[in-house]
């Protein structure tokens, strides 16, 4: 299944860095053409939109790509344990 939580362009929050459910989406993350700089993570939308019928990614996860590693439960339980993996 492709999940936006193992997706390289999903971001976190910059409000709830915790909370996956208000991750950001980066998929071509548009520069502004005021400081030509990336825009900054509050101004994209959020996975869940994008995520949706009418979203760029639709419900099937068009614009997914895995990100280069993702935590399996084993490691990230051994990380909050302090046993760096």
């Amino acid at each position: 299944m492709k999940l936006c939580i193992n997706c390289k362009y999903r971001l976190d929050s910059e409000a709830l860095p915790l909370d996956p459910e208000y991750s950001r989406c980066g998929f071509e993350r548009p520069v502004s053409l005021v400081t030509g700089r990336l825009r900054t993570i509050p101004e994209l939308p959020y996975c869940s939109l994008e995520r949706s019928r009418s979203g760029r990614c639709q419900l099937d996860g068009t614009n997914w790509e895995r990100a280069d590693h993702v935590m399996t439960p084993e490691e990230e339980e051994e990380m909050l344990k302090g046993n760096i993996v």
